[in-house]
């Protein structure tokens, strides 16, 4: 596998993971405390986050390149 074939997967499995599982494992853990579900909800969310920035980042330097 290339480089940038295993870039995009990594990306795409951290977006996938972020931001589809931390709302699922918010709802698997549903009647556990508020806090602990806050934090099962915000961390997967945030690496999401990050690696929807790093899509964009390395599409516009795709662009350049």
């Amino acid at each position: 596998m290339n480089r940038e074939r295993a870039i995009t997967v990594a990306i795409m499995a951290g977006l996938f993971g972020g931001l589809v599982g931390g709302p699922v494992a918010s709802l698997a853990d549903y009647y556990g405390p508020p806090d602990r579900r806050l934090w099962l909800f915000l961390v997967p969310e945030m690496i999401g986050f990050a690696c929807m920035g790093l899509m964009v980042y390395y599409g516009k330097t795709k662009k350049k390149a």
